[in-house]
């Protein structure tokens, strides 16, 4: 078990997704919880997307080396991202007991990415595949836009796809 230092978090085994972060500590809704810590990184300079986190249109937020890469994606996460000026953030979307694994939606930062392997979070609403917020279904996108949980750089890109087929 590697344990942040006053963070709360463990980095555990999770299963088929690998290795994932846990809360060792309660945390209420709303709080935030982790800071991604990665450099920012131009998309056309990225050959391995392990560990990134698309944090713009054509950046992304590269691996750090601490446990905040290990935060895994969920279908019904206990996390959402805020966004930053240069950083994401995970921030409690419901209460999170110790034992809990932070997740966030990883649709929730892809704009036009295609569909990244099967999905393991075992969710019972699982959508078994990680797509763009774009492609997921209307009443799904809805849920997730209700909850705060996507960025805006996202919803800023389809405003300009739109437009431009306008």
């Amino acid at each position: 078990m590697n344990e942040s230092k006053g963070g709360g978090f463990a980095l555990l085994d999770a299963g088929p997704k690998g290795r994932g972060v846990f809360a060792t500590r309660s945390f209420s809704a709303g709080v935030k919880v982790l800071v991604f810590r990665g450099p920012v990184v131009p998309t056309h300079l990225i050959s391995d997307f392990t560990h990134t986190i698309q944090f713009d249109v054509g950046r992304f937020l590269g691996p750090s080396g601490g446990i905040d890469d290990y935060v895994n994606h969920s279908c019904d996460p206990t996390c959402a991202l805020r966004a930053t000026p240069r950083r994401l953030a995970l921030v409690a979307r419901r209460d999170i007991a110790p034992g809990d694994e932070l997740t966030f939606d990883y649709s929730t930062c892809l704009v036009d990415e295609p569909p990244l392997p099967v999905c393991h979070c075992g969710a019972p609403m699982c959508r078994g595949q990680v797509a763009s917020f774009w492609s997921l279904p209307p009443r799904t996108r809805k849920h997730l836009l209700a909850a705060g949980a996507v960025p805006s750089f996202v919803l800023g890109r389809h405003r300009a796809r739109v437009n431009a087929r306008a």
